[in-house]
């Protein structure tokens, strides 16, 4: 059975994809609000910072160059977060599991900057990488162990899907994961602390 938290992202990763859909139709001056809500470097760059955030849950469904990638990464995004979410909500309480995944995502964001002034990006694994690599980093504080499946499971997922897949932003992946990695040792420090 799939977490209060697992739900609720699962559910906030889709509606992006209906959102993004349904802001392609829409106009504000001409420009599609889909491109409002997405991350486009050059608009961050002169002061659009909301699209930080919110290209963490707005998606493109179809571009003419790559096809309909925004319904893959959302299907795939989706997927991995029913699929890890046995790990997850255990790993953080629920305040925690919602924090660790937007301060990965807005990070990875930030990092994914460096792909430069042209580029465009959405969708939600730089928080899901946050995420699973909160949770690697949680148990080795607290518990002071390596727990060697789901650090497997976090580099097969990252390896693949940064760098197998061509159109992927590796730079949001490595931002959230890196994140993630300071969050959840933070986390898991505090809990270690606290059975002493």
């Amino acid at each position: 059975m799939i977490s209060k938290q697992g739900r609720n992202l699962s559910i906030a990763i889709v509606a992006g994809l209906v959102f993004g859909s349904a802001a392609l139709e829409a106009n504000i001056y001409g420009i599609p609000l889909v491109y409002l809500l997405v991350q486009y470097n050059r608009a961050v760059y002169a002061g659009w910072y909301w699209q930080l955030f919110t290209s963490l849950f707005v998606v493109i469904p179809y571009s003419l160059s790559q096809g309909p990638l925004g319904v893959a990464d959302v299907l795939f995004n989706a997927f991995a977060v029913v699929v890890l979410d046995g790990i997850l909500s255990h790993a953080f309480h629920e305040w925690e599991y919602y924090a660790v995944f937007v301060l990965s995502g807005l990070v990875g964001n930030v990092v994914s900057l460096l792909n430069g002034p042209g580029a465009v990006s959405f969708g939600a694994s730089g928080g899901i990488f946050g995420l699973l690599a909160g949770a690697v980093a949680l148990n080795f504080a607290s518990e002071r162990r390596i727990d060697y499946t789901l650090l497997a499971w976090f580099l097969l997922i990252f390896i693949f899907s940064s760098f197998a897949l061509s159109y992927v932003d590796w730079l949001a992946h490595l931002g959230g994961a890196a994140s993630g990695l300071a969050v959840g040792y933070l986390l898991g420090t505090r809990r270690g602390s606290e059975y002493l």
